[in-house]
This record gives C-alpha cells, structure tokens and sequence, in this order.
C-alpha cells in the first residue's frame, strides 16, 4: 500500500525547513518589542500546555522511564527548545535574517561530521573538501566578504551568536537520532517541551529583572499575532515534521534538506519584506552549498 506524498520523510522536511525559515522572519519582527528569551518561553510555553493536556495519560504511563533520563531529557530540552531558539532571536538583532539562514546552512556539515564522530565513520577526501568549502563559505558571509576583516577578526555578534546556535543544534539532532528510541514517540515531543520551557524560565526572570518591564507597553497586535505564529508554525509542526522523518531516514539525509532554509528566507525577505541579496551572500551561499552536497551525498552513497 503506497502511502500519501504527504507521509513521505522528503516532503516532511521540505514543509519543516519553510517553517523553520519563519522562524528567522518573524522573530526579528517580534524582537523589535519582546526581549529573545522571552519570546522563546512564549514560543513553547503556549503549545506546551496542549501537548501536556493531549499526552497527560501517555506521559503517565511512561514516567518511570521519563524520570530514569530525566538528565537526558533535559539536555534534549535545552538544546533543541531552550538555547536553540534564544541564540536565534539573539542573532537576528545583530544581523539580517538572510546572514543567519545561511550561516544555518553550515549545520549538515556539522551533523555530518558529528556523525562521524559518534558512529566511527571514515572522513573521506570528498567530504573534507566539503567541509573546507563550507566554512569557507561561512567565513566569507561572517566577514562580509572583506578579507582585511578576516584578518582583523571583526565579526558581527550576531553571526557570532548564529554559529553557537547550528552547534547546539547539531548536538540535539545526534543525541535524539541515538536516544529517543528509549522513549514513547506518543509523548517524547511533549516532554522534552516541557525540560525547554523549565530551562528557559529562570532565563527568562533574570532578562526581565536586566531590561524591566518597559517592553510590555510596545507590544501591538502584531507582535502578539507574531508570538502565536512562532508557537504554531516554526514549533509545534516544524518540529514534528522533523522527528517524524528522523525516525524513518539517516540523520544525514535529513540534514542535507536544511539548505532549503536559506532558500526560502531569502525568496520571502527580497519579495515581501524589501530586503537586498548582497554579492558576498551569494558567494558565500554558494560555497556552503556545494560543500554539504559534497560532504552529505558521499555519506549516503
């Protein structure tokens, strides 16, 4: 029995990274009012008290386990739902949101080469070169093309922050490929919501015990209507997509669909938002581009 396109791992990354490409549009747009810690607990906070209402049986009858990895479970919060999106909403202040999409575009070669590591595979010429190529090509965005700023060391925060953000990214994606089998796949999802939005809260007090509460006041429909859309779009469907196709395919093939991210952002913010493609990001794309397919596609033949 042949299953609907739509069950198809393939077209389940294609929709996850147009959501995850949102995620760099509309948290910029909403950082110009929410600080980006909160922002992120709103993020998972609003989603988590469905998740914890539909999964409240299941979540039960698996505590036993939940609470034996419970350590494992926090760091799958923290990596995937608490310091992955709080360094993003950090980095889209400090840069545009097409830097930071191809800076994401580096992450399968990080999956990649974190997957040689954990699992012993052998680094073969070919995919070198690839890893060369696409740091080179994260180093030509990060430094704008300017070489004297290459040898000065002058980077912005932002992208600084951004290539914090694919490494802990990458760390979740290796971790949940080689543990979540200990889990029920019914409330996993749920769960590990749940250890973000723990981890995010005492963040969350002190970002506002910093700033104050001066931000509530800028706060319009808009950003509001921006926050349910983060919680929906980039979050909830994002994500389940994307576990969803981690559990029938390598985590190498689905890393390799993340170039689509800077894809779609690019297209959204040059048509809708005004926004110009410099020639250093076209060069630089370019480079992080042929680079994952050298590093990726030798892995899958």
């Amino acid at each position: 029995m042949n299953l609907p396109f739509y069950y198809s791992p393939y077209f389940l990354l294609c929709v996850a990274n147009l959501f995850w490409s949102l995620n760099f549009i509309i948290g910029k747009l909403v950082g110009t009012a929410v600080p980006p810690v909160t922002i992120s607990f709103f993020r998972w906070g609003v989603p988590l008290l469905f998740y914890l209402f539909f999964c409240r049986r299941d979540i039960l009858a698996n505590r036993a386990v939940y609470l034996r990895h419970w350590r494992l479970l926090l760091i799958f919060g923290l990596t995937g739902y608490c310091l992955n999106s709080i360094t993003v909403y950090y980095a889209v202040l400090y840069t545009s949101v097409i830097n930071t999409s191809f800076i994401n575009a580096f992450n399968p070669v990080l999956i990649a080469l974190a997957g040689l590591a954990v699992y012993r595979y052998p680094l073969s010429v070919r995919q070198l070169l690839g890893f060369l190529l696409s740091f080179l090509g994260v180093v030509w965005i990060v430094f704008k093309g300017d070489i004297g700023a290459v040898l000065k060391l002058q980077i912005n925060v932002g992208d600084l922050i951004m290539l914090s953000n694919i490494c802990v990214w990458t760390v979740h994606t290796i971790l949940y490929k080689r543990y979540s089998g200990l889990f029920s796949p019914r409330s996993l999802f749920a769960v590990m919501m749940l250890a973000g939005v723990v981890a995010t809260v005492p963040l969350m007090v002190a970002e506002n015990l910093h700033t104050g509460l001066g931000w509530v006041h800028q706060v319009a429909l808009r950003h509001v209507l921006g926050l349910l859309a983060l919680s929906i779009f980039p979050s909830v469907l994002a994500y389940r997509f994307w576990n969803q196709a981690l559990n029938q395919i390598s985590a190498n093939k689905a890393a390799i669909s993340q170039y689509l991210i800077p894809v779609y952002t690019v297209l959204i913010s040059v048509l809708f938002l005004g926004d110009a493609l410099q020639s250093f990001q076209m060069l630089g794309g370019l480079l992080i581009f042929v680079g994952v397919l050298l590093v990726v596609l030798q892995r899958q033949g």
